[in-house]
């Protein structure tokens, strides 16, 4: 029996060292004919570096990145031979010729249209998030940047109702429809349509902690019966910001107490944009339905 069990232990070896032999030389093969390989599918298909046009310009060599529109759609910097991955199933689009405050690239735009939602993207901070609560995929809607007037802590307002931490980020490119939109889920809220200038204050509502927000109304279309034409106050709290808003189910939010100072989640600078509702528990949920 010892004398099978060697020989079975022995045949194994040769034949795993055999299997092993194979693919190596196989590997070896296809790595030495890589460049025929190539030719063949250049014949058909064109490199990245050839496709795409000339959209941002790239943080670290300063030369303009191609954006490969055909899907899944990205930017590819030439010069450095790298590719950023983008958010899918919208339109991309050049920010103003902006860069991100952390590594000088140029920021795009993502956006679904007019009735959908729009923020900006850090295409290298898209793929690579430059601090521990962010993950890969997040755009500047997301970003807990402390100071970036791009980030969340610099246009987020208050948050979503209808989702599990999710905040409502005013789009400062949808003007002179403004809007807000959850970084989220895919809420959008309409409001101070045709004003001229519409921006997140330093502080919060002493009622709800949600951000006040300050607009300059356009005279043809103001509200304020004193004359003036700049007004700061709660969307959610204040009447006559209240019905400046098309959707009028978040205005609930006024109704829901949050948690007190320093609790929740912490993002930003724990002034309340970062205080999601608590996690459901949807065990006893489940269990309650089959009662």
């Amino acid at each position: 029996m010892k004398t099978i069990s060697l020989f079975i232990c022995l045949s194994l070896q040769a034949v795993l060292q055999h299997a092993l032999d194979i693919f190596k030389l196989k590997f070896a093969y296809f790595v030495q004919r890589i460049i025929g390989m190539d030719e063949l599918f250049e014949v058909t298909f064109s490199s990245l570096a050839d496709s795409g046009k000339a959209l941002s310009r790239c943080g670290k060599c300063r030369r303009y990145m191609k954006f490969i529109q055909a899907k899944p759609s990205r930017l590819h910097c030439t010069q450095c031979d790298e590719t950023y991955s983008l958010p899918q199933n919208g339109n991309i689009k050049l920010y103003k010729e902006l860069k991100c405050p952390l590594d000088d690239f140029e920021l795009v735009l993502w956006t679904t249209g007019t009735k959908g939602k729009c923020y900006p993207i850090c295409p290298y901070c898209y793929n690579y998030p430059p601090f521990r609560d962010m993950r890969k995929g997040m755009g500047c809607n997301e970003c807990t940047h402390p100071s970036c007037v791009y980030s969340l802590d610099a246009s987020g307002v208050s948050p979503c109702v209808e989702c599990e931490n999710g905040i409502l980020v005013l789009d400062e490119t949808s003007g002179p429809k403004w809007k807000l939109a959850c970084n989220k889920c895919n809420i959008v809220m309409k409001c101070f349509e045709d004003a001229h200038k519409v921006t997140v204050a330093g502080d919060d509502c002493e009622k709800c902690s949600s951000m006040l927000m300050t607009v300059d109304f356009n005279k043809a279309k103001n509200p304020l019966t004193d004359g003036s034409t700049q007004y700061t106050a709660c969307l959610f709290c204040d009447p006559i910001f209240t019905s400046l808003c098309t959707d009028l189910r978040h205005a609930r939010m006024t109704a829901r107490r949050p948690p007190p100072r320093g609790g929740g989640r912490g993002r930003g600078r724990g002034r309340g944009r970062g205080r999601g509702k608590p996690p459901k528990d949807k065990m006893s949920q489940l269990a309650a339905y089959f009662v």
